[in-house]
């Protein structure tokens, strides 16, 4: 007799990691525009509840004196304050700032009614990101707390050199309006197929306690398992970094779903 034909096994694949319910999603665009019955412009920070499935303003830069920027990074810390850097020169209550800066923010009213202080954090043309396209375009931080950034175009500074599509990692000694520190490879995005396209520029990171890395680009992206445009989040679970970046991608959060197609998002920060 024939034997039977085995019943093929489906391995399951990896479950997508989407945001749980309640978590938050803060988000800054490239434009102007409008999503859920909120009007804003490319100097504010919205916020999206995945539990009550709504939008609110979190961040008015007009109302700080960033009318006529862009926000192009940032990044929310423990203690509520928010580190930003924007797309040219500002005058601010702590002197002017540049695009290779990054300035706190410690808000006493956030929402339509936006007010607090600015302090310096981060003076990039201390440490080597002095060129045309060294514009900080995404912040974040890894497990150590180290500070982790993207720059705009080529990237040269502490004796290396790379692309948009990197981030790197900053190991301070001192931070503030004297900034000093060394720069290391975190993510070598051509190692990883997002070197594609003009499009495929990292525009915003965030990085959890696993170690997994959520970015956005500037524009459509395809890398292996995974495509979408600028208004989406998506992950790269690591099994190695720097110089020899591997792993897997996986996508987060379709923002056109959720009312924000169409947009370019240049920063995020996701609350769990």
């Amino acid at each position: 007799p024939v034997p039977p034909t085995p019943t093929p096994t489906n391995t399951p694949a990896p479950p997508t990691p989407t945001p749980s319910a309640g978590t938050l999603i803060y988000v800054s665009s490239s434009t102007s525009g409008t999503v859920g019955g909120v009007s804003f412009k490319d100097e504010d920070i919205l916020v999206y509840n995945t539990a009550t499935d709504t939008w609110s303003m979190y961040f008015d830069g007009s109302d700080v004196g960033l009318g006529g920027t862009d926000i192009n990074a940032f990044t929310i810390l423990d203690d509520g304050s928010i580190l930003l850097s924007v797309n040219t020169s500002a005058s601010l209550s702590i002197g002017t700032i540049q695009d290779e800066d990054i300035v706190k923010f410690i808000p006493s009213s956030t929402g339509s009614n936006t007010a607090g202080t600015f302090e310096w954090y981060f003076d990039g043309s201390d440490v080597g990101l002095d060129a045309s396209g060294e514009d900080i375009d995404a912040i974040g931080f890894d497990s150590n707390g180290n500070l982790v950034v993207s720059v705009l175009g080529r990237f040269g500074a502490g004796g290396l050199s790379g692309r948009d599509e990197d981030l790197w990692q900053f190991t301070a000694t001192s931070l503030g309006a004297n900034t000093s520190g060394s720069w290391s490879m975190y993510f070598d995005g051509s190692d990883v197929g997002l070197s594609d396209s003009y499009d495929e520029d990292v525009w915003g990171t965030w990085l959890d306690a696993q170690g997994d890395i959520y970015l956005t680009t500037r524009g459509v992206f395809s890398v292996p398992g995974v495509s979408g445009d600028g208004a989406d989040i998506f992950t790269f679970t690591p099994t190695s970094l720097g110089k020899n970046t591997a792993g897997s991608y996986q996508m987060y959060w379709d923002g056109s779903a959720y009312g924000f197609g169409g947009e370019r998002m240049d920063g995020f920060f996701i609350q769990p």
